[in-house]
């Protein structure tokens, strides 16, 4: 038996090896500890430096820096980029 985060994190690992250009992923950061969302940022950011493109839901707050396009769908006004 896997734990939640054990779970999420060899399901992540299995798209990372998949080299799948798009990654779509749904709160992935949920039941994942400090070290793990740092590990998991690092792999966005390396699937973006290559190219690829990562789409994603989360309440935690990201350190990704100027790598990141954010979309925030809780502005009152509809949708803001930043």
């Amino acid at each position: 038996m896997l734990s939640a985060g054990q779970n999420r994190r060899v399901n992540l690992a299995r798209l990372y090896l998949s080299r799948a250009p798009l990654w779509i992923l749904d709160e992935p950061f949920t039941a994942i500890d400090k070290k793990g969302v740092a590990a998991k940022e690092a792999l966005l950011v390396e699937h973006a430096a290559r190219g690829g493109t990562v789409m994603l839901t989360t309440h935690h707050e990201l350190d990704l820096n100027r790598h990141v396009r954010r979309i925030n769908l809780d502005e009152p006004s509809g949708t803001k980029c930043a």
